[in-house]
């Protein structure tokens, strides 16, 4: 059985709602992660440092457009995503 959060809390001598708070934003942090590296795989993947610079490759026909066009969505949904996580970040403090 997993020990409760008030558990823990009382074990490191850190409120419940403190320890919360640090999961939340510890979790909210390793996903940034993630989807930076998820960023730097297509960068170079494609030796680019922008998502401009990927798609005017992709237009100029320097690349295949697939699976070029899917990296492109991918690295603005996860800049979008790291957005979201970084705003809800912001809320915590």
């Amino acid at each position: 059985m997993s020990p409760t959060v008030e558990e823990i809390s009382k074990e490191l001598d850190v409120p419940s709602d403190e320890l919360i708070k640090r999961g939340i934003k510890s979790y909210l942090q390793h996903e940034i992660r993630l989807a930076e590296e998820d960023i730097a795989d297509i960068r170079d993947k494609y030796s680019v440092t922008t998502r401009e610079e990927l798609e005017k490759k992709i237009k100029r026909k320097e690349m295949h457009s697939h699976p070029a066009w899917e990296d492109l969505i991918s690295w603005e949904n996860s800049e979008a995503y790291i957005a979201k996580l970084k705003k809800t970040i912001e809320k915590i403090k």
